[in-house]
């Protein structure tokens, strides 16, 4: 074996590049699974603090007609 990879020495490079493309894919498409089990909500609540400034420029805008 050892002759073999010093006949062809750049074998073992594309093996290892090839191993590190399969694992890429793996992390990918596990960490992708992981998103479709676990959504993110669209919106926050209305009474979440990351709204609160919504609510005071509401409060800031005249009525409409």
């Amino acid at each position: 074996m050892s002759q073999f990879l010093e006949d062809h020495p750049t074998l073992l490079l594309a093996a290892e590049a090839g191993l590190a493309l399969l694992l890429l894919i793996f992390i990918v498409a596990w960490t992708m699974g992981s998103a479709r089990k676990h959504p993110r909500p669209t919106r926050a609540p209305k009474d979440h603090p990351s709204r609160a400034g919504e609510a005071r420029q509401d409060a800031d805008t005249p009525p409409g007609p």
